[in-house]
């Protein structure tokens, strides 16, 4: 029988049944795999949350935005719960783990532990036990037993004695007195020692010390007091010796203390020390058997015991060395100073950097004698500035640029040319020859100056001048120059290093015109110019002086410049001579300022005490309608008309500025419909402010009452554009029983002190023309800056206590700037470019500007230089460019003059570049209120009639001024010009052609200037000025379009569907003004969303083009300027543009030749070869050309054109010639 099958015991299933049986280890949570929930987990426990938030909104209705906010909510409630799931079983995991041992993650990295933490590591290692050799060698330290150490102690001494040593082998045998005895007896000087006191165990006794105190030396003057215990040095001491009958403990002390003493003695310098009464502290010791004893009496004797040793101690030394002391304090040796040692330097305090001595501190005294009346003389020491006389002269003596910062009132102005001139500066025979040069940024101001400082220079009056625009009083005599900053820039141009001034005053330099940014960059070059010249050829040149001043300056523009002086100039403040003004604000902000100044002033004229009222307006427009109304309102003590004579000058003999206009008298806006609107928004109006209940009640003067008696009204305007005579007439004397009224912009902002001004009110806006970085247009009626509405409030207290009348409420004031933004950053910069490009400045970038413009406006500047022909392709002036720089005009302007001489029409062209020029010569028809509006009331039938017989009027005076050309606007103005010239009385036709009289005179004035200069450059082009021209015939006029398209060649508009590409608009214009024009140059800034009109430009209601048909628009326009309004409606505002002239294809094909805006494309049709010149291949062919304005755009086809080019190595084929 086989045996019975038994299955073989699988050693697998054997070791699974084994590890089964043992128990299980405990699981490591660090190596447990912790998996997230599931996908499906995930979406159930969301769905629930869903329901749940449900179920709580289930009445509110749900938005999608706050739907997106809840399903924010589920995700990271969902992440929490997940992130605190996994944290609790990590902490389970974890529980069990001794975590004594770890470190914390504080002292990670640290490269040592500190002492604290080494006893603590110390402390958990032992109780660990792990690493015990070392961690008590941490936490026990191993000391000897006190009897050891009394003998290491004894050794010590032994050592250190010269005579025989002690056995200390076998000091255990000896009992504790024996020792002491032993130890007292076998030490060297043991007499000095003091025994070793054991206790009764025979144990040594250690006392405590006090720590003793330095020696401190002092020399007594007066007579020492002695201690009668103090036994005198020059006496023989009575001296017992060691065993005296005091007690022995006593002894003890002293002896220890005078080995002491005597050991300090020999360490120290013996010879130095003699004279010098060394006191120290007697060493205090306590011991058992003194502890019953008195402390005073214990100190008494311990002091009697010290001075007999030291007077012993003495006199030995004395008698070793030989030296005999005395007590006579002139005997006293003087210490010897080591040869290392340095006086400490007086203190005082620094001066301040004005007063610093930079230049020549040798330099001779010079005065110039100047005789005042009494009361002059009594004005000005009532002026704070005068004060300041000393640090200002010292500080213009020491550095080359000084900063003046004054408030209102100081007297800055007047009085600081002033002191240059009394200090020789201006005069012939002083150290400083030169003229002492004053600029202002408006004329008004550099003329009322010029005759105040004259005034109260009293002798010397006549060696002050002034010179403007079309005027000056400059003379051989002449010491100190009032003029605007344009004068200076024109000067600077011809002589860089301003050979024939010693001083430069800039005033106002808080205002950042863009001739005051560019004057003090260069005069920071300047000056360092004449510093070099003075030190090379100090016969020939003096240093310039230049001096910045201000009311209201940000100092830091310039102190902080490091581009435009290399130290921070001084600065020197004097304070204002400003009487209290009191402000009143409105108690509501209204929109049509104009309407509320009316009112206002109206009440205060009937209600305010006797004094001056100045009201601040934006330009002389709503000057103008508000004297109108008032006319209407109050009688007038006299006539104000402004038909006064003209000032007589001589033009051709004047230094013409580049830019003197003012922008306050630009005229109203006007919308697509020719209506004038305000520039601000509606929304600027707030809350109105209670609390009043009389509005009338902010007129009444404490202390003061109204006249009985109404006052006459004595009204008078001031504006930039106002002859010189008729702006003095507001410092003349005020008729007697009136009040002087004086309507103002804001050249009565500064500079100016109107006498007997009592009263302003404010309307806080200024009017500004800007332009955008796509070379838009706007003119803009802001809010002015903090600055600025402080300034204009502080015409009221220049001559005593006043009170300003804001037209806006305090919060309105709060959103102001705190000052305006420099006129660099809204205004064209290609004259300011191509002027520094004339001084060779080529990296525009990199002049040092007071505040930079953006670098794209410096490029678009260049461009159009480049354009014209002023600059060539690496951004050098050419000499195209040069001449024109001699111009001082812009360089459009410049160039037009240049080619009018070219083509025999030079006399014509300056009257059009002057009609052009000046602004506003024809009176716009919204001016006139021949427009009918749907919002108006009905007039009678009289005002009908008249109203119909004034437009028929206006309509034939425009007919008959369009008569050379019906679709030139430029010629327009030039007819006008003409037609004045010819008329036998120019203020009869002004009015019949609706034409501004004043306008037409600067017009001619400025024709005369042009001509000298023309005459001057080109003796031979053209004769004598002559104020009346022929007619010019048809083929003039139209050279003198295609000149003025030359000169604006880069702005030219095409109708929109003459495109290559035209846009698709939604709306078919019906009007002229709506057909919408794309410009070469876009005209609009790069934003996204734009829609396609945003994109165009369209037609001035005030152009002939506009009463053209839309069938004989032209195709292509020659534009002036790009101008943006706005409606009242809150329409969207269109970019209308002012044309010049209408060209052809044709015309600006050959016009545009050597400008980077004519492109040329591929060889059409045959090519020809032509024989190759200088090695460069050459070839005819025809080419169709284009107007490009940007590279990289579709260009616009003009003509086809047959054409010579030539292969340049880097630029490939050229055009060398046009042959059709």
């Amino acid at each position: 029988m086989p045996p019975k099958f038994v299955p073989r015991e699988r050693k697998r299933r054997t070791l699974d049944r084994q590890r089964a049986s043992l128990p299980a280890p405990p699981t490591d949570s660090d190596a447990i795999e912790l998996i997230p929930l599931s996908k499906t987990e995930r979406e159930a426990r969301r769905t629930a949350l869903k329901e749940d938030l449900a179920r709580q909104h289930a009445k509110t209705k749900v938005s999608s935005k706050k739907q997106k906010r809840l399903d924010k909510y589920i995700d990271t409630k969902l992440k929490k719960e997940e992130n605190a799931a996994l944290l609790k079983k990590v902490a389970r995991g974890q529980a069990g783990v001794d975590r004594t041992l770890l470190k914390s993650t504080k002292v990670l990295g640290r490269g040592r532990e500190e002492r604290r933490e080494g006893f603590a590591r110390a402390l958990r290692e032992r109780a660990a036990g792990i690493n015990m050799a070392e961690a008590e060698g941490v936490l026990f330290e191993k000391r000897k037993a006190p009897r050891d150490r009394l003998v290491d102690d004894l050794e010590s001494d032994s050592d250190s004695g010269e005579g025989e040593k002690i056995d200390v082998h076998g000091v255990e045998a000896l009992e504790p007195k024996q020792l002491s005895i032993a130890a007292s007896d076998k030490a060297f000087g043991g007499g000095l020692k003091r025994p070793l006191e054991m206790d009764e165990d025979g144990r040594p006794v250690i006392k405590k010390r006090k720590r003793e105190k330095k020696a401190v030396f002092k020399i007594d003057l007066q007579p020492p007091v002695r201690d009668p215990l103090y036994v005198d040095k020059d006496l023989e001491p009575t001296w017992d010796g060691f065993d005296s009958g005091d007690d022995s403990h006593s002894h003890e002390g002293s002896t220890n203390e005078s080995g002491s003493e005597s050991e300090e003695h020999s360490q120290g310098e013996e010879e130095e020390q003699l004279e010098f009464e060394e006191s120290t502290e007697a060493t205090e010791e306590t011991s058992s058997e003194e502890d019953g004893e008195d402390a005073d009496v214990k100190k008494e004797k311990s002091k009697a015991r010290t001075s007999a040793f030291k007077a012993w101690a003495e006199q030995q030394r004395n008698e070793a060395t030989g030296f005999t002391p005395s007590n006579a304090l002139a005997d006293l040796p003087v210490l010897p100073s080591t040869a290392i040692f340095t006086p400490r330097p007086k203190e005082e305090d620094p001066l301040p950097a004005e007063l610093v001595v930079k230049a020549d501190a040798k330099r001779k005294a010079y005065a110039v004698t100047v005789t005042r009346s009494e009361e002059i003389q009594t004005a000005r020491l009532e002026l704070p500035v005068v004060a300041k006389e000393q640090q200002i002269m010292e500080a213009i003596f020491n550095n080359d640029v000084v900063i003046i910062s004054g408030a209102t009132g100081s007297g800055k102005t007047t009085q600081v040319p002033q002191f240059l001139f009394e200090n020789g500066f201006g005069d012939p025979s002083g150290p400083t020859p030169g003229l002492i040069g004053v600029t202002q940024p408006r004329r008004v101001a550099a003329v009322s100056m010029a005759k105040r400082v004259g005034d109260e220079l009293g002798d010397s009056g006549n060696r002050v001048a002034h010179q403007i625009r079309f005027d000056t009083t400059v003379g051989k005599k002449t010491a100190v120059k009032f003029m605007t900053d344009g004068v200076l820039l024109r000067e600077l141009s011809q002589d860089l290093s301003l050979k024939k001034y010693s001083a430069i005053i800039i005033d106002e330099a808080h205002e950042r015109t863009v001739n005051t940014d560019i004057l003090i960059s260069l005069m920071s070059r300047c000056i360092k110019a004449r510093k070099q010249l003075a030190e090379k050829k100090s016969k020939l040149y003096t240093p310039l002086k230049l001096i910045i001043m201000s009311a209201t300056l940000r100092v830091s523009d310039f102190r902080e410049n490091k581009r435009l002086f290399d130290e921070p100039p001084p600065l020197v403040e004097a304070e204002g001579r400003q009487f209290e003004v009191s402000p009143h604000w409105a108690r509501r902000t209204y929109p049509d300022f104009l309407e509320e100044a009316f009112k206002k002033l109206s009440r205060g004229h009937r209600k305010l005490p006797p004094g001056g009222i100045l009201v601040f307006l934006t330009g002389q427009n709503e000057i103008r309608t508000l004297m109108k109304r008032l006319k209407e309102e109050f009688p007038a003590a006299q006539r104000t008309d402004q038909s006064g004579p003209q000032v007589v000058i001589n033009p051709s003999e004047m230094v013409i500025e580049n830019d003197d206009m003012d922008m306050t008298d630009m005229p109203y806006i006007v919308d697509e419909d020719n209506i004038p609107i305000d520039c601000e928004s509606d929304d600027e109006s707030d809350v109105e402010i209670e609390g009043l209940d009389d509005p009338d009640d902010e007129f009444k003067v404490e202390g003061e009452e109204p006249s009985t008696e109404l006052l006459n009204f004595h009204v008078l305007p001031l504006y930039s554009q106002l002859p010189s005579k008729e702006q003095l007439k507001v410092f003349e004397a005020v008729p007697e029983g009136s009040r002087l009224i004086v309507l103002a912009t804001n050249v009565a902002e500064t500079s100016l002190t109107i006498p007997g001004i009592r009263y302003v009110f404010d309307s806080g806006r200024v009017k500004e023309r800007k332009w955008d970085r796509a070379g838009v247009q706007t003119f803009e009626t802001t809010w002015v800056s903090k600055a600025s509405a402080d300034q204009r409030m502080g015409r009221a207290g220049r001559t005593g206590p006043g009170h300003c009348y804001r037209l806006y409420s305090s919060a309105i004031y709060e959103t102001f700037q705190d000052f305006a933004e420099p006129e660099i950053f809204r205004s064209p910069l290609e004259g300011v470019v191509l002027q520094l490009k004339s001084f060779g400045i080529q990296k525009v970038e990199n002049f040092p500007f007071p505040t930079p413009p953006e670098a794209i406006n410096l490029v678009k500047a260049e461009s159009l230089l480049s354009h014209l022909g002023a600059l060539d392709s690496h951004k050098r002036i050419t000499s195209l460019g040069k001449e024109l720089q001699n111009y001082p005009l812009s360089p459009r302007f410049a160039q037009m003059l240049r080619l009018g001489q070219v083509y025999k029409c030079v006399e014509f062209m300056i009257a059009t570049v002057a009609a052009l020029d000046v602004p506003e010569i024809l009176i716009p028809q919204s001016l006139l209120g021949l427009q009918s509006y749907s919002n108006e009331e009905p007039l009678s039938l009289a005002e009908e009639e008249l109203k119909s017989e004034r437009q028929k009027a206006y309509g034939n005076a425009q007919k008959r001024l369009s008569r050379l050309s019906d679709a030139s606007d430029a010629i327009k103005l030039l007819a006008a010009v003409l037609e004045y010239n010819k008329a036998d009385d120019p203020e009869t036709l002004c009015e019949d052609y609706f034409l501004r009289s004043k306008a037409l005179k600067e017009v001619n004035q400025l024709r005369e200037q042009l001509t000298g200069i023309v005459k001057m450059l080109q003796p031979n082009t053209l004769g004598s000025f002559r104020p009346k021209l022929h007619t010019p015939s048809t083929k003039e006029v139209e050279i003198i379009r295609q000149i003025i398209a030359a000169g604006f060649i880069d702005q030219v508009a095409i109708r929109a569907d003459c495109l290559p590409s035209p846009p698709d608009f939604e709306r078919k214009p019906k009007r002229a003004i709506d057909v919408p024009y794309r410009t070469l140059i876009p005209s609009f800034e790069t934003a996204s969303g734009q829609i396609e009109e945003d994109r165009s430009v369209f037609l001035h209601p005030s152009s002939l083009l506009s009463r053209l048909s839309m069938a004989k628009l032209p195709r292509f326009i020659v534009y002036h300027r790009l101008q943006r309004s706005q409606n009242k409606s809150g329409a969207a505002a269109k970019t209308r543009m002012h044309p010049l002239t209408p060209v052809n294809a044709s015309q600006l094909a050959t016009l545009a030749r050597g400008t980077s805006l004519l492109s040329v494309s591929k060889p059409m049709g045959k090519v020809a070869s032509l024989p190759s010149v200088d090695g460069r291949e050459r070839r005819q062919c025809a080419v169709t050309v284009s107007l490009v304005g940007r590279q990289g755009d579709v260009g616009w086809p003009l003509a086809t054109k047959e054409v010579v080019q030539k292969r340049e190595p880097k630029e490939g084929w050229v055009v060398e010639k046009y042959l059709a």
